[in-house]
């Protein structure tokens, strides 16, 4: 849904503007330039899931001074509209819109025209602004994102799975794209899936996983850490598992829930890191806690792999898309 130009009357601008259609030759013929895009205008993600829109002022030919009118999108033809609003005052020399509603995580393109006299200036080049809603807390900081919704991937490395429009999807059980961080020991990492299914593939079982490459082999890694899907009746509860190995002491926690929709899309985040005088690993689902693991010794990787799916266990969850990935530090 968006909000059209008729019924959004609460535009909100930044800095101090004339008022709107009046000036010297109201009403007069006008030929307008189109704005300039000041920011944002980056495929890098923001946190801000209302982030505000920057143009450099229009000219209007007979001295009036406009409104303006901004649109975002899901694509750089301005087909989807996901929001838009007209009648924003200008202010002096920049115009600004904090955008109305707020965005979900993904890319968008957006873009501003002028309106004065009571004709329509052309719009600015579209631009780019992308929302993932993570790093935002005191103290946090974005290490790595990857929305893999651009048939591309910043990981290190990649084996098979397709690029679809709804993310990367995992094809076969040894398809998996591996990431390597600055060690994080205290962060958390956030994704999204969609095609869940409530019975799968027996040996098809691992969400995500955490090791060092220099400490041995995944299996017997002493900073191993891995989100398993447990498909019944192969297995008995809980159906989701997290296993916490921490400088070579196992942990291990679970939730009992296997009620999934394939077509709805489920945002995971594991969290680790000192919680008082202890350290606390945690899983949330769709923003819930499901899982709460205290470990005893600190997450201290020498080089931090990051996989979903992991190639050594060639057990990566077939037909399941990922995309909108994050690893914060705190």
């Amino acid at each position: 849904m968006f909000d059209s130009f008729s019924h959004d009357r609460r535009p909100r601008p930044r800095g101090c503007g004339d008022e709107s259609g009046g000036g010297p030759g109201s009403g007069a013929s006008v030929t307008l330039t189109a704005p300039g895009i000041a920011s944002p205008n980056s495929s890098s993600p923001v946190a801000d899931i209302q982030p505000t829109l920057t143009v450099t002022n229009a000219a209007a030919s007979n001295g009036a001074t406009p409104t303006y009118s901004f649109q975002v999108a899901n694509d750089s033809g301005f087909g989807s509209l996901v929001v838009q609003i007209s009648g924003v005052a200008q202010g002096s020399g920049q115009t600004s819109w904090e955008v109305s509603q707020p965005l979900a995580n993904g890319s968008y393109f957006w873009r501003a025209r002028a309106d004065a006299s009571g004709v329509a200036g052309p719009f600015s080049a579209a631009a780019q602004v992308a929302i993932l809603s993570v790093g935002g807390g005191p103290g946090e900081s974005i290490v790595l994102a990857d929305d893999l919704l651009h048939e591309s991937t910043v990981a290190i490395a990649r084996q098979g799975g397709t690029f679809t429009s709804a993310g990367w999807r995992v094809d076969s059980n040894s398809d998996f794209l591996r990431y390597e961080v600055p060690t994080v020991e205290s962060g958390y990492v956030q994704w999204e899936n969609v095609g869940l299914t409530p019975q799968g593939i027996a040996d098809s079982r691992m969400f995500f996983g955490m090791w060092d490459p220099t400490a041995g082999n995944f299996r017997t890694n002493a900073f191993r850490v891995n989100l398993q899907h447990a498909w019944p009746p192969d297995h008995n509860p809980p159906w989701i598992r997290l296993r916490w190995i921490s400088q070579g002491r196992q942990e291990d926690g679970g939730y009992n829930f296997n009620a999934w929709d394939p077509g709805r899309v489920y945002t995971w985040r594991v969290e680790w890191g000192p919680d008082g005088e202890d350290e606390l690993a945690r899983v949330l689902l769709d923003g819930v806690e499901v899982i709460r693991l205290p470990y005893l010794h600190s997450y201290q990787p020498n080089v931090h792999y990051i996989e979903l799916g992991i190639e050594e266990r060639r057990e990566s969850i077939i037909n399941l898309v990922y995309r909108n990935f994050a690893v914060v530090r705190r």
